[in-house]
């Protein structure tokens, strides 16, 4: 199984400005997901799509491919994931005589991936002859207790789902999972022709929460400052 492996990182970020190349735990935060990919035991190619130069040189620093910039249309708040993983697929096809059985997106905001889970979850992909696999992490609150407000701001639609439930304690009911952004994989052929890294046939490689953190904001990035110096991660994964 040969795996092309992006990761993205536009420059610009708001809600963590430079956090792409942020420091965590004395390494640069895109940094965890290159020496991940470049660790897999698989056949690969690994790519890094940005728009910033300061990220290409750190990407570079690290081992990572920046073979073309990131075009301005693609590395704006409103362009979406898949566009850019079509552009830099496009771009591969274009330049690259090589066959890829999978395409692996590695998002540098999740970034305790460890080269370990890494290899687990493309395995579990591969052995399960699945058309995709995503990142999971099982939820903390029951989608029975998540809904909107009703129309006039109040909490009716929460009472016309809990009035019912025979059971409300944790314990009893059945574990849920939600995508934590740390892997995305599809095979080659279905990405290209469906655009989703969603399908019927899919598997979920399942990781525990403290690896699951995604820095969207300045207290996403100190909760993993604070997982890191708590000894919850361990930093050696990626340096060794």
């Amino acid at each position: 199984m040969r795996v092309l492996f992006i990761i993205t990182a536009r420059g610009g970020s708001k809600g963590v400005p430079g956090k792409n190349i942020i420091q965590l735990g004395g390494l640069p935060l895109i940094a965890y997901k290159i020496i991940s990919a470049k660790k897999c035991r698989y056949e690969h190619r690994l790519i890094v799509s940005t728009d910033d130069e300061k990220i290409a040189d750190v990407a570079r620093e690290y081992g990572a491919e920046v073979p073309f910039m990131r075009p301005a249309y693609l590395a704006t708040d409103t362009a979406g994931s898949m566009d850019v993983v079509a552009h830099a697929m496009e771009w591969v096809e274009a330049n690259d005589d090589s066959r890829y059985d999978v395409v692996c997106l590695l998002e540098p905001s999740s970034p305790f991936l460890t080269p370990t889970d890494l290899n687990d979850a493309l395995a579990l992909m591969e052995d399960g002859k699945a058309d995709t696999m995503l990142g999971m992490k099982e939820v903390e609150v029951s989608r029975r207790f998540i809904h909107t407000l009703d129309e006039k701001g109040g909490l009716s639609l929460f009472y016309d789902e809990i009035k019912n439930m025979t059971a409300t304690r944790r314990q009893d009911q059945k574990p849920e999972y939600t995508m934590n952004g740390c892997i995305y994989a599809a095979k080659y052929d279905y990405l290209k022709k469906n655009r989703l890294f969603h399908s019927v046939n899919s598997v979920p490689y399942i990781m525990p929460a403290e690896r699951s953190i995604e820095i969207d904001s300045m207290f996403d990035l100190e909760m993993a400052r604070f997982i890191v110096e708590k000894g919850l991660i361990d930093v050696g994964e990626w340096k060794a």
